[in-house]
């Protein structure tokens, strides 16, 4: 059983305890997983911090804030008894960016890429998880927005996938 429950698992399996994760919680709290609310709470507070100069209350920790936080814990100490995680300066293979580019332009890119993807969940309504947990409950806009992100999402896929083999071909016929 340790084995099974420390080796790694097929999607297929992945996806079933997932799937009755989202089912247990729903049942437990009454109300499907999400992280909007979350976003919400703490995007408010810093807006109220940057306006007011000062900090009034904290935010208030509930299961949604927690689960933020869960997520970053959570997948940190997969990624280490995995052992996958590795803790990097500077990303291996090397580049032209030199110090500079490694060290100020690359997480300012990370971070970036991280509010786009914060403001894309926030237009969109709803947190990723909240969508499979409404898609679970058979709503239809969920089971729309799966299926538009696994479209886009594969279609993405393919045409770099193509993109990638073009530039390796033309490093091989240069060598």
């Amino acid at each position: 059983m340790i084995k099974f429950i420390t080796g790694k698992w097929s999607f297929y399996i992945s996806g079933v305890v997932i799937a009755f994760l989202f089912v247990l919680t729903l049942y437990i709290l009454d109300t499907p997983v999400g992280m909007s609310d979350a976003y919400l709470m703490l995007s408010e507070y810093c807006r109220d911090f940057i306006y007011k100069r000062r900090i009034d209350e904290l935010p208030m920790l509930d299961w949604q804030t927690g689960f933020l936080g869960g997520i970053l814990i959570g997948a940190l100490i997969a990624s280490i008894v995995g052992g996958e995680w590795k803790f990097k300066i500077f990303p291996e293979g090397g580049s032209s960016k030199g110090f500079v580019g490694f060290s100020v332009i690359t997480p300012l890119q990370g971070i970036a890429g991280g509010f786009l993807v914060m403001l894309g969940l926030q237009l969109a309504g709803d947190s990723f998880l909240g969508q499979w947990a409404a898609a679970i409950q058979l709503s239809t806009g969920a089971w729309i927005f799966l299926l538009t992100a696994l479209i886009f999402g594969g279609l993405t896929t393919f045409l770099l996938s193509l993109k990638a083999g073009e530039a390796g071909k033309g490093k091989k016929g240069g060598d």
